[in-house]
């Protein structure tokens, strides 16, 4: 049972490595024929009679993810999370994976563009005390989670911010993002927003 699990193990960080190559960059003849043989690995494993669900934990992970877009740019997504458990489960011929999450920042640009010819980026910060992340459909799932919207200079993604910059702010009670494919899916069910000025754009309008 035990080099079972660990076999596991080997096979998930082999999942992730080709994950990863498939979506940040060219896939070629070896990455796909090796994806077969890993595919072929895992199906000897779940359809044994005795295949059980397998979970890891796992301490101060950080996940980055880039998004190439048709104007070239590249669009920078990146979720900490203090633990996290790793569960494989079989599910007849296919294995679902997922990762719950705790104690979860994430910090998401949205666009990048250029204004009075100066780089300028809109992005988004979120905090939630747990989530799901679904890696077969690459899906972000979380509950009661507090968001912040920011349009800041730079088309470097920043990590720290300071929240009185917010332009709008406010409470989701449901928040998933998919970020398959060019195109970012991102969606805040019953979000509770509050609008505020950047302290810049205050003094703008008081000194013109």
């Amino acid at each position: 049972m035990y080099s079972k699990i660990t076999f596991l193990s080997i096979l998930i960080v082999g999942f992730f490595s080709l994950l990863w190559i498939s979506n940040m960059a060219l896939v070629r003849q070896k990455d796909i024929t090796a994806y077969a043989q890993y595919m072929e690995s895992v199906q000897n494993i779940i359809s044994t009679k005795d295949a059980k669900a397998t979970h890891q934990k796992r301490k101060g992970l950080r996940k980055d993810m880039w998004l190439s877009q048709d104007n070239h740019t590249r669009l920078h997504y990146r979720i900490d999370s203090a633990a996290s458990t790793l569960t494989l489960i079989p599910n007849d011929t296919k294995l679902d994976i997922l990762e719950n999450l705790e104690g979860i920042q994430g910090w998401i640009q949205e666009r990048l563009y250029v204004s009075d010819q100066s780089p300028m980026q809109q992005m988004r910060f979120f905090e939630a005390t747990e989530g799901t992340y679904q890696y077969t459909t690459q899906e972000f799932l979380a509950k009661s989670v507090a968001l912040s919207l920011f349009r800041l200079p730079g088309h470097v993604l920043p990590t720290l911010l300071n929240h009185n910059n917010a332009f709008l702010k406010g409470i989701a009670q449901d928040v998933s993002f998919s970020v398959s494919g060019k195109v970012p899916q991102f969606q805040a069910k019953r979000f509770q927003a509050t609008l505020s000025t950047p302290p810049e754009e205050i003094k703008t309008k008081e000194h013109p």
